[in-house]
């Protein structure tokens, strides 16, 4: 009998760490395969690095803020947030809502998940700052977003208003608009 439940024991044991090893075990709840936040991570760390900032904000931190994307914004901190933008160290912010984003702080790249009006409005709010407002709406560019997310095929691409961005004094990279679809 207690040579069974030893046994049994050993077994459960055994599995929930084949369970572990599998992946079935994480704590965090997030969707570990979601390419999605990790193609729009990966294009948004480009975005930072690649583009030709104005001198009044090359000091300090690089602040990197997703707003509306909870899965996004830990795919920037878990790949990227020990890197430089240049000189700067990356410091990456997450808020679920444009209203919590602190209107006294600059950020130089904002990634924005939802569109319309809120969109609009963070626009305006941004308007006179040298920050690049990313989007992923249907009509992002005409909401004031530099760069908008668009899905093509099964592909994620993008589309800039690199005009727009030259009028805040943000250079878009060479490599940056050779991959835009727009």
């Amino acid at each position: 009998m207690r040579t069974t439940v030893l046994r049994c024991a050993f077994v459960a044991a055994a599995w929930v760490v084949v369970g572990m090893a599998m992946g079935q075990g994480t704590s965090n709840g997030l969707d570990e395969t979601d390419t999605r936040a990790v193609t729009k991570a990966n294009f948004l760390f480009h975005f930072a690095a690649s583009n030709e900032w104005p001198l009044s904000v090359k000091e300090g931190e690089f602040h990197l803020t997703v707003v509306g994307n909870e899965r996004l914004h830990a795919e920037l901190v878990d790949k990227y947030a020990m890197k430089l933008i240049g000189a700067q160290p990356l410091t990456i912010h997450g808020y679920s809502r444009t209203e919590d984003l602190p209107s006294e702080e600059f950020h130089h790249l904002v990634y924005c998940d939802v569109g319309g009006a809120e969109l609009n409005r963070l626009a305006l709010a941004l308007a006179d700052t040298p920050t690049v407002l990313v989007s992923d709406s249907p009509d992002g560019l005409e909401q004031g977003a530099l760069i908008n997310f668009v899905s093509i095929g099964n592909r994620i691409r993008y589309e800039i208003n690199a005009a727009d961005a030259a009028k805040k004094g943000v250079l878009i990279g060479n490599k940056i608009m050779t991959w835009a679809v727009k």
